[in-house]
C-alpha cells in the first residue's frame, strides 16, 4: 500500500513538473515575440501529459497481473500511446493554428522532466552528505 502512495505521489509531482515547464515554455515564448508558438506548444505538453498518465495506468494495471499477461499489456499500451502522439503530431500539421515544431518541443516536455530528475538525483548523490 506505501509502494502505491509513493507512487501516485512522483506521478502527482511530474505532473506538476511538465506543467510548470509547459508555462515557462509558453511565458517564454510570449516574451520573446512567439506568441504565434504558444498553441503549439500546450498541444504538445498536453499531449505529453496525456501520454505519461496512459503510461501510468498501465503500469499500475500490469502489477496485479501475471508476467506473460503484462508484458503483453504493456505492448498493447505501448502501440496505442504511439498512435495517440502520432494522430497529436498529424493534428498539428493539419490545422493551422498550432506549430509542427511547437508541438514536437512541447512533446519532449516529459524527456525534459525526466531528465532534469535525473540530473538532481546525481548530484545529490555526488554533492551529497557523505556517511
Amino acid at each position: 500500500m506505501r509502494q502505491m502512495q509513493e507512487y501516485i505521489v512522483e506521478v502527482k509531482r511530474t505532473l506538476l513538473q511538465m506543467m510548470a515547464l509547459g508555462i515557462v515554455l509558453c511565458g517564454s515564448a510570449y516574451l520573446t515575440g512567439g506568441g504565434w508558438r504558444i498553441p503549439g506548444l500546450i498541444l504538445g505538453v498536453i499531449t505529453s501529459m496525456i501520454y505519461f498518465l496512459l503510461m501510468c495506468y498501465r503500469v499500475k494495471k500490469s502489477a496485479d497481473m501475471s508476467v506473460p499477461k503484462a508484458i503483453s499489456y504493456m505492448r498493447l499500451g505501448w502501440l496505442l500511446r504511439l498512435s495517440f502522439v502520432a494522430i497529436m503530431l498529424v493534428l498539428s500539421i493539419k490545422i493551422p493554428v498550432f506549430d509542427f515544431l511547437s508541438a514536437v518541443i512541447g512533446l519532449f516536455s516529459l524527456k525534459m522532466v525526466m531528465v532534469g530528475n535525473a540530473g538532481v538525483i546525481i548530484m545529490k548523490s555526488f554533492f551529497g552528505p557523505r556517511k
